[in-house]
């Protein structure tokens, strides 16, 4: 009996579909995006442009020509062509300003930014941003991880204010996670005085965040998110609340609230 080698070309585009889900996403495109007709359109399909995640494409501090000739690869000739069909992004902070500008993304409704410099999230999350200006009103979900240790009064300023112009600015958020890789060194609540007009948003309907104690989370139940149904807080310090003048009526029966302490207190 003749051998016969059958190319992977010659495969049906369901076979090659079965066979390139048991890969990462990741894997497909940057290995088969632009090798020919049927692969291409084969990579190309919603199962693998849907979610993009580029954390693979990290630089960990180091400048690496190799990172670098990848993130070229996805940048100028990958993303160009998946763009409009991208609807959740994972990538490096420090990445975010090539990767936005390598397409138009108008399907794009998640994004999550690791190692997120505050310096730089100011500058993210502002109106005048680029940023802000593309994704205000497309954005529905959002998770970002701040990078920096909290050291000093200023930073604690500079994060406020980026929690104020996320809730404010982006202006069709359902859902916000919010992590911080350090514990906050300060003594009293972050969001101590807050006024009412700051850190609102009526359209949030799950957050979850790093909160420094109970005061700072009684300080966002007030009323302010008012469309909140899941509130996920972990907590620095746990201890009796000081008296800010907080009515647990306000809170509405439908809110789900995971922390034990938070949740004893309002009950």
């Amino acid at each position: 009996m003749n051998n016969s080698i059958v190319s992977i070309i010659d495969l049906s585009d369901e076979i090659l579909l079965t066979i390139f889900k048991k890969l990462d996403n990741f894997d497909v495109l940057y290995s088969l995006v632009g090798v020919n007709k049927k692969l291409d359109n084969v990579a190309c399909d919603i199962d693998f442009t849907r979610s993009v995640d580029l954390m693979t494409i990290s630089l960990n501090g180091v400048a690496d020509p190799g990172t670098n000739a990848i993130l070229d690869r996805f940048c100028m000739h990958i993303l160009p062509h998946i763009h409009n069909k991208v609807e959740c992004l994972t990538v490096e902070a420090c990445f975010l300003h090539r990767v936005i500008h390598a397409g138009n993304y108008l399907n794009l409704r998640k994004l999550t930014l690791v190692n997120l410099q505050l310096s730089v999230a100011s500058h993210i999350f502002n109106e005048k941003s680029p940023f802000i200006n593309i994704f205000q009103h497309q954005i529905s979900d959002l998770a970002v991880t701040i990078s920096d240790a909290l050291s000093n009064v200023s930073m604690k300023k500079s994060l406020i204010a980026v929690y104020d112009s996320i809730f404010v600015l982006l202006t069709d958020l359902k859902s916000l996670e919010f992590h911080l890789n350090d514990i906050y060194p300060f003594r009293g609540p972050l969001l101590t005085g807050l006024s009412s007009t700051k850190c609102f948003s009526s359209s949030i309907v799950y957050l979850r965040i790093k909160m420094h104690n109970i005061d700072d989370c009684l300080y966002l139940l007030d009323g302010r998110l008012s469309h909140l149904r899941t509130f996920i807080v972990n907590l620095d310090y746990i201890h009796e609340p000081t008296n800010i003048g907080f009515n647990p009526t306000i809170i509405p029966r439908s809110l789900k609230i995971i922390n034990n302490a938070v949740k004893n207190y309002i009950q």
